[in-house]
């Protein structure tokens, strides 16, 4: 919607600054969710002995962290914008943005402490509020006429709005018994430090192509091309955020099971997972990459239609990303935090190292090009390292039915280009039919293995229970 109240140039200036400071953000929201979050989830099935200590800690911590980048970049916003981006203009809009990160801190110690009691529904329900908050306040500032930086203020004040939301659901949410954390409190130092570097590595990896971009734009055509590739990344972003679910369920479940040292039920757990995602993905992906142009045209106006082919790229990209970052969280629940640095900087590497050498050619395809050979990359090495470590299995003819049920939505979205956003809608909609019924056809997942999962997962997310671990 944002797309019909400013120019394709702003647009692009919104998402590059938004993508700023999403680095900062995610680094230092899921570095303290896990932080908090692991500890305390191995502490489950004990009842939570350490619940007040790892919070209260948590919470020095994202003091810390959170006001020093809010210092950084307010004090810095500056010669990021001038040096780095290429305009100056950008700084005072950086600077309303700058108080997020240490919002953002104290309410991830919040977030990790429901996602480690399992209170899935009221962390869902969290990022429900944010997201809407932030679209509503976001769009607000813009139909009424506001400008950039009056625009992200909306982000800055939907962020205060989901940190009081948070504090009331932990309060309420207190499991009793929970301990008051008196005695020696579980290590979160050494993984605090390795997992912030990880989730930079990963929110760099979303947005490395787009800040290659802005630095590239000198000319008001290339300036409009940037804000059409941002919206097609917009889009591609889409399947990858969807799947983070996964990672925050998955999450609290094997960092359980590895305290217990279930590595049968590790395995057989990740297993499925992987399948699961991949299914999901292909499936998004397929219909996205397939209907580019017709998806572009339903959602933004006319000439965003210019980044279909941008589109194509991405969303595959991205997918690749959803699927290493997945593994990467796979490995950091079960203690291998430096095995899952080293999943992410494998896609980053590759597109830093494409990006920089095809965009100043190619400019936006160029970018995107990067985006799905880093992404496909990194896919491939992530499931081989997960059957290798976890032994988990992804046979490769299952990967096959994914593959011959993504042609088959390819082939169909050629047969037919609908005119109205009425048509644009049935089309998709069949294309999702065909995809899986190809699926179906070929039993690429069975519907036991998905209730199976299902069970799995609501056994090592119920309650605390007095068994011995074994019996649990």
């Amino acid at each position: 919607y944002l797309t019909r109240l400013v120019s394709p140039a702003t647009y692009g200036d919104y998402n590059v600054l938004s993508q700023i400071i999403t680095i900062p953000n995610m680094v230092l929201i899921q570095t303290l969710l896990f932080a908090v979050s692991r500890p305390m989830s191995a502490e489950f099935e004990a009842g939570l002995p350490s619940y007040d200590g790892l919070r209260r800690r948590g919470f020095r911590v994202a003091l810390a962290a959170g006001g020093l980048v809010a210092g950084f970049l307010f004090l810095g916003a500056g010669p990021i914008a001038s040096y780095f981006l290429g305009d100056a203009a950008l700084a005072e809009p950086l600077r309303i943005v700058a108080p997020i990160p240490l919002i953002y801190a104290v309410y991830a110690v919040n977030v990790g402490t429901l996602n480690a009691i399992r209170r899935f529904q009221l962390q869902a329900t969290l990022d429900v509020v944010m997201a809407a908050s932030k679209a509503a306040m976001i769009i607000g500032a813009a139909a009424l006429g506001y400008g950039l930086g009056h625009i992200l203020g909306g982000f800055t004040l939907a962020s205060v709005l989901a940190l009081a939301l948070s504090i009331f659901f932990v309060v309420t949410s207190r499991p009793s018994g929970a301990g008051g954390g008196s005695g020696p409190l579980p290590p979160m130092a050494s993984f605090a430090a390795v997992l912030a570097i990880f989730t930079a590595g990963v929110n760099l990896l979303q947005g490395f192509d787009l800040f290659v971009l802005k630095r590239l734009a000198t000319t008001q055509a290339m300036e409009d091309a940037v804000g059409f590739y941002s919206s097609a990344a917009l889009i591609a972003r889409v399947p990858y955020s969807m799947m983070a679910a996964v990672s925050l369920v998955m999450f609290p479940l094997i960092a359980t099971l590895h305290a217990a040292r279930d590595e049968a039920e590790i395995s057989r757990h990740v297993g499925g997972t992987a399948r699961i995602s991949a299914l999901l993905l292909a499936f998004m992906s397929s219909v996205g990459a397939s209907a580019a142009p017709e998806v572009q045209r339903l959602l933004f106006p006319a000439a965003y239609a210019a980044a279909a082919d941008e589109l194509r790229l991405l969303v595959w990209g991205l997918s690749g990303y959803s699927l290493t970052v997945t593994a990467a969280w796979i490995f950091n629940s079960a203690h291998r935090s430096r095995a899952a640095i080293g999943l992410v900087a494998v896609p980053l590497v590759i597109v830093a190292g494409l990006s920089i050498t095809l965009a100043p050619i190619h400019f936006t395809t160029g970018a995107a090009l990067s985006v799905a050979i880093a992404g496909g990359v990194g896919a491939l090495v992530s499931l081989v390292a997960l059957t290798r470590v976890f032994k988990a299995r992804v046979s490769p003819v299952f990967l096959a039915k994914l593959a011959a049920a993504a042609c088959m939505v390819e082939v169909a979205a050629r047969m037919w280009m609908p005119a109205g956003k009425l048509g644009i809608l049935v089309k998709l909609a069949a294309l999702a039919l065909i995809f899986m019924v190809v699926v179906a056809a070929t039993r690429a997942v069975q519907p036991s293995e998905i209730r199976a999962l299902r069970r799995r997962g609501a056994s090592a997310s119920g309650p605390p229970s007095s068994s011995p671990p074994a019996a649990s």
